[in-house]
């Protein structure tokens, strides 16, 4: 079956009958909620602020900047190395995108075609130390909105007078899935990734070839 059949199948299909469903069956469930809470029902409306206001927290778009944003520092990682500069030397990656470059020495004339090859070569260990990073940011963004403690505790005392968890589990799902359809996460990683994908079409002025091509090159000889 072909993944990519079709234009929406690169990005993504107009589908809203999901959401506004969702919706309909989160305000329906919230409400039911409520009303079984009786006097006790300001705990289901403070949970649920804490929870919109956490999700709004980081928007989506700033996300994605930084993540896209971000990648210039292996941008410039991999320059500083080509030209013989030192100037990243504090890096935490410093020592592992110099020993890469050099024990992989390129032929190619255009020093933004080499760029571009180091640092897909690279996006696999920049990936993992940039997402651990942004990861701990989140983490402090979070707990300037709220306290996780205080949420759990929320949510145990709102089950405990319901007899159990189930409506909770199904509340917390419908929250998620109406309000945070993309998490900051995920939007800092496509940012990444869409770096990533400018090194891959980059095209090489020598060869008119993309970097993507040279790449897959690179590694079959290496095999």
């Amino acid at each position: 079956m072909n993944t990519f059949w079709d234009y929406e199948d690169i990005f993504g299909k107009a589908e809203t009958a999901h959401l506004n469903r969702t919706m309909d069956e989160f305000l329906e469930l919230a409400g039911t909620i409520r009303r079984r809470l009786g006097k006790q029902g300001y705990l289901l409306d403070k949970y649920i602020s804490i929870v919109l206001e956490a999700a709004n927290a980081t928007l989506l778009y700033d996300a994605a900047e930084r993540g896209f944003n971000a990648s210039s520092e292996l941008r410039h990682l991999c320059l500083s190395v080509i030209d013989g500069k030192a100037d990243c030397a504090d890096h935490p990656l410093y020592e592992k995108v110099r020993e890469h470059i050099g024990s992989h020495p390129l032929e190619y004339l255009e020093v933004p075609t080499k760029q571009s090859l180091y640092c897909i070569a690279l996006a696999g260990d920049f990936l993992e130390h940039t997402a651990a990073g942004y990861y701990q940011r989140q983490k402090e963004t979070q707990r300037e909105v709220f306290d996780i403690v205080y949420l759990r505790d929320l949510y145990r005392k709102i089950s405990a007078i319901l007899g159990g968890e189930d409506e909770m589990e199904r509340l917390n799902l419908l929250l998620r899935q109406r309000f945070l359809i993309v998490t900051p996460m995920a939007g800092f990683l496509q940012g990444l990734t869409n770096d990533l994908l400018y090194c891959l079409t980059h095209r090489d002025v020598e060869t008119s070839r993309l970097a993507a091509q040279l790449w897959l090159e690179e590694q079959a000889i290496g095999e």
